[in-house]
């Protein structure tokens, strides 16, 4: 007989008008609550909420905004601030640095925490880490919890109000978590005894992929017009669930490759931090990752993909100087960073830069 780690799944309710159940669902974590969240977000999400628990014996103690970054310097401040209101547990509402920002705060207050996206970008809501950010704007590191959140309750009709860049952003970042599982699990023996975990999020992987080529097109059609249609939700549960799950399940070294890994090195140029949102350079990075792969046809597929729902697929539309010496610190970090720690072959910076070349001209 194997012991392995506890696996704790997240719990998750999607719809259009999902606040309604926030009493009900929330009971049992208590009566009162804090809200940690964006200010674009909470203007988005608050009305509903407040309506929700409206007559209720819940109690909306403070919402507080997080601050516009994942910074362990945010975490502490909002600590600091909630602490003396002794809440039962807390709300993270808004995109994921907020959210990732809201666990970081509930893990160091020992209270749990129930996450409200107000925008389809990213996993946040239900995975059990936070990508914690430096105050001067690149990634620092992750922060690992151990359990995703309490619950997470997804109204489909905030999200389809938000600015639909954002969900272009969230199939970047999620087709991208199937190539960078099956890149970095190849070669691996899977399924047996610790690996089966890793087995199943490898094998779901996939969930994250397909659906985003298929429906993506008409769910950012959806997106635009505020609908909160079909395409979207299956984008929305391909982003939420299939990215969180596959992040719950994987062994750390099949969560991110070099996709990632890119995306982290070119947020070293300020302007790219500033200006373009992490799914966007994620997705770029999976095209470079296919190309250094020698998957071209599969990278041209993804590029034609790419430009039709607007994300940018090449450095120069990014601002960013096809140049070996500009690129230097972007390619160390591509190819030593935290997600580079297994993968199926050595990598260097030379291999990403001719990669990018390519890219470029696909």
């Amino acid at each position: 007989m194997y012991m392995t780690d506890l696996v704790t799944l997240p719990r998750f309710c999607f719809g259009c008008g999902v606040y309604t159940r926030f009493p009900a669902l929330c009971r049992e974590l208590g009566r009162t609550f804090v809200v940690v969240g964006g200010v674009t977000g909470m203007e988005k999400g608050l009305p509903s909420l407040r309506a929700a628990i409206e007559g209720t014996d819940m109690t909306l103690l403070d919402a507080l905004p997080f601050g516009g970054a994942c910074t362990q310097a945010a975490m502490d401040h909002l600590t600091e601030a909630i602490r003396p209101l002794a809440p039962d547990f807390l709300v993270g509402m808004g995109g994921g640095k907020a959210i990732d920002t809201a666990k970081g705060v509930a893990a160091q207050l020992g209270l749990p925490l129930v996450s409200l996206p107000t925008l389809v970008s990213n996993c946040a809501p239900i995975t059990a880490l936070s990508v914690v950010y430096r105050e001067d704007g690149p990634f620092d590191r992750f922060l690992f919890f151990d359990a995703p959140p309490a619950l997470a309750l997804i109204d489909l009709t905030i999200a389809a109000n938000a600015p639909a860049k954002y969900l272009r952003a969230g199939m970047g970042d999620t087709l991208s978590k199937h190539l960078e599982c099956t890149f970095s699990a190849r070669g691996d023996v899977l399924g047996q005894h610790m690996d089966h975990m890793s087995a199943i999020a490898v094998a779901l992987s996939s969930t994250c992929y397909d659906p985003i080529l298929q429906y993506g097109r008409q769910a950012l059609g959806e997106a635009l017009r505020d609908e909160a249609g079909l395409a979207l939700e299956i984008c929305a549960r391909s982003i939420i669930i299939s990215a969180g799950l596959v992040s719950l399940l994987a062994n750390d070294d099949y969560n991110c490759a070099l996709a990632h890994a890119v995306c982290y090195g070119l947020q070293r140029f300020a302007h790219v931090e500033a200006n373009c949102l992490h799914g966007d350079l994620v997705a770029y990075g999976a095209l470079v990752q296919l190309v250094l792969d020698g998957q071209i046809q599969e990278a041209r597929t993804l590029r034609d993909f790419l430009q039709t729902i607007g994300t940018p697929v090449t450095l120069s539309e990014m601002n960013v100087p096809l140049s070996r010496e500009a690129l230097d610190g972007t390619l160390i970090e591509a190819t030593t960073g935290p997600d580079m720690a297994h993968i199926p072959y050595p990598i260097s910076p030379d291999m990403v830069y001719e990669a990018m070349c390519r890219v470029e001209t696909l």
